[in-house]
């Protein structure tokens, strides 16, 4: 039995993210009818990432990222999904997950399972965006 714990710590991080895009996408497809607080919450980052970058769609804000701009938002999205679970604000720390996920993704474009779910991903959040513009006064707990 302990050969398998140590065979499920010994991911790479590849397949670490991998695992952990599948049961994003699973959680999303489940239950993101059943929460617009979160999905508010996501559409409610996005959407001012895209303004402050001056972008439309997701998607091309994704593929119009540089290297530096790429690590330093997924920085501070480390810290404030950090901070936010320690707050115990666990929808808002879902929703930077998300967004932080998403970023990520196509750098492991290679596995066709993430290219896929990747598009997917990026409808959604899109998306959400679009039920953000809709709802900018809801007031998620």
């Amino acid at each position: 039995m302990a050969n398998q714990d140590n065979q499920k710590e010994a991911l790479t991080p590849e397949e670490f993210f991998k695992k952990r895009f599948v049961a994003l996408m699973a959680d999303l497809g489940k239950n993101a009818s059943k929460d617009p607080q979160t999905i508010w919450l996501i559409g409610s980052l996005a959407g001012s990432i895209l303004s402050d970058a001056n972008i439309v769609q997701w998607s091309h804000f994704k593929s119009a990222l540089s290297a530096e701009a790429y690590n330093r938002l997924l920085a501070a999205l480390k810290t404030q999904g950090n901070d936010l679970a320690k707050d115990k604000n666990h929808r808002a720390a879902y929703a930077v997950e998300t967004i932080a996920i998403s970023i990520i993704a196509p750098t492991m474009a290679k596995d066709p399972h993430i290219a896929s779910g990747n598009e997917l991903l990026d409808k959604m959040i899109g998306d959400a965006v679009g039920f953000y513009h809709k709802n900018p006064a809801q007031k998620p707990n």
